[in-house]
């Protein structure tokens, strides 16, 4: 059975890297959250759901995507980005590509992503931006397998216990941090490179080039 995959394309910075649009090629199912229809039509995505309040976008954006299922949620209480996770996750996806969740006012970028690392406890969430992808780990052993010369970002607002790194340029092993870790633009030496930890969350973000 094939993997089951959701993109939600969000209301942040428009989608500038051809990398980004790709991204979303493997999706099955594709929602635009309220304005996130606004990058749809900028960049060539037919949506199949839009989903929102309708506060960030025109008649004749809605108008543009006529094969659309137009989903207006009247709820003060919750986010764009909240009401298309809840409706996403509600499809029983295997995984979820986030697109324009960040780049513009630093409160959505920073509630965005409080929201997706709550639902990455649930589903896979993949966050794309026009440079790379964010992924959310979980304590474990996770195995990377770019191309040495990859840089790649990791970094935790949380204590991370018994982290180590291997393969990569610059290497850990078995360090502790009580508050939180930074681990700012390291890179790939080798074809497998592993990080391990057993406790706390880590965010990787992977920057992406285009050939």
């Amino acid at each position: 059975m094939s993997e089951k995959i959701i993109a939600i394309v969000a209301n942040g910075r428009p989608l500038e890297s051809r990398l980004a649009v790709q991204a979303i090629k493997s999706a099955s199912v594709i929602i635009a959250a309220d304005g996130g229809a606004i990058a749809c039509k900028k960049s060539g995505i037919k949506p199949d759901f839009i989903i929102g309040d309708f506060d960030s976008i025109s008649r004749d954006t809605l108008n543009h995507f006529k094969d659309a299922e137009v989903i207006h949620i009247q709820d003060q209480y919750s986010t764009d980005m909240e009401k298309a996770l809840h409706f996403a996750t509600s499809l029983k996806p295997d995984r979820l590509i986030v697109l324009s969740a960040f780049g513009k006012r630093m409160d959505h970028t920073s509630a965005n992503l409080l929201f997706l690392t709550e639902y990455n406890e649930k589903i896979p969430v993949e966050i794309y931006d026009n440079h790379g992808c964010m992924t959310i780990l979980k304590e474990g052993k996770h195995k990377f397998n770019y191309k040495p010369g990859t840089l790649i970002s990791f970094f935790s607002p949380y204590p991370v216990k018994n982290l180590t790194l291997k393969g990569f340029r610059y290497n850990l092993q078995h360090r502790n941090y009580d508050t939180y870790f930074v681990g700012m633009s390291n890179v790939c030496d080798q074809e497998e490179c592993i990080i391990e930890f057993e406790s706390g969350r880590i965010f990787s973000y992977l920057v992406l080039k285009e050939n």
